[in-house]
């Protein structure tokens, strides 16, 4: 297979702000490899994210234009979900590494690993917080049955300091609540949450429980919900601006998702992406012009992934 980069220009809705072009990472279908969670970092000058290529998931960077590929991991068990630090001089992930789901830190070259979480239950989806003293990761460590299927643990949000002390439960929901993020100014907490109510899953199969978008003050008043819809809704960003970016299988496809803006308000929804295509796992660059995500194609058989950069004006 050629492993030159492949550059497709992607067609665009009328109504879309996003102008975009689409950037393959070599990968061989035939294992279905899947290239994740991409992150520009502060300076703009390297992209962060996960791959499978080596046969389970590890870390890696790039530059923006695809070049200078770096695997920054290594071993026989996944690492995932991998964010900058503001500064740009820490990344944080998860791993399995040590048996269990844990949080770690390490210097942007993969250097100097750190284990922040010793708790069971798995703990996941690290962020940082915009001052870059804290982080919030979501953890089912207060599940009653640890072996229960994950869709019925109690996974809740908690923040701790870079070091992994001080840590701090800040939901208490008893559901799954995932993909946490703070807001630029530090006043409110974004998540996706699973709520009993019907909707749809990924597949557009029914489901008795629905992933919705939701919002709330740092101290945990104010819950909104912003995505209020029966599909699919999940991935939440902020911008710099403090809206919001999530996906959403709304379209009506199964396993394809369009990114959605919408204000923190819940006010101004706008779909920016072209439904040809399946965008999620996006982040949003320090200073608002590109948004990263993976390109996904997934079916019930298999999956396979590139990661897309689309130009971005609010």
């Amino acid at each position: 297979m050629n492993h030159s980069l492949r550059i497709i220009l992607l067609l665009l809705l009328e109504s879309s702000t996003i102008r975009a072009q689409q950037i393959y990472l070599p990968f061989k279908r035939l294992v279905n490899v899947v290239d994740a969670y991409p992150m520009l970092s502060p300076d703009g000058k390297s992209v962060l994210f996960q791959s499978n290529r080596s046969g389970v998931f590890q870390l890696y960077t790039m530059n923006p234009d695809g070049t200078n590929l770096k695997q920054l991991t290594s071993g026989s068990v996944d690492y995932g979900t991998p964010v900058w630090s503001p500064d740009g001089k820490k990344i944080a992930f998860g791993s399995e590494r040590d048996a269990n789901a844990e949080i770690y830190t390490m210097d942007t070259d993969g250097k100097n690993q750190k284990r922040l979480t010793f708790t069971s239950g798995d703990d996941s989806h690290p962020k940082f917080s915009p001052d870059g003293q804290r982080i919030i990761f979501c953890s089912a460590r207060n599940t009653p049955d640890l072996k229960a299927d994950w869709r019925k643990q109690h996974i809740e949000l908690f923040t701790m300091n870079i070091d992994g002390s001080d840590v701090k439960q800040v939901t208490n929901f008893k559901t799954v609540t995932t993909y946490p993020s703070i807001s630029p100014d530090g006043t409110k907490l974004l998540f996706r949450k699973v709520i009993n109510s019907p909707g749809f899953n990924w597949d557009i199969s029914t489901a008795k429980r629905n992933s919705e978008v939701f919002i709330m003050n740092m101290d945990g008043s104010g819950e909104r919900n912003l995505s209020n819809n029966p599909a699919y809704d999940g991935w939440p960003v902020w911008t710099p601006e403090g809206k919001i970016i999530f996906s959403s299988n709304r379209g009506g496809i199964p396993f394809k998702g369009q990114l959605y803006l919408i204000n923190s308000d819940g006010t101004g929804l706008k779909q920016l992406t072209d439904p040809q295509h399946s965008f999620i796992q996006h982040s949003v660059s320090s200073d608002g012009k590109f948004i990263y995500c993976q390109d996904n194609v997934e079916s019930l058989e298999f999956e396979f992934g590139g990661i897309a950069v689309h130009s971005f004006n609010q």
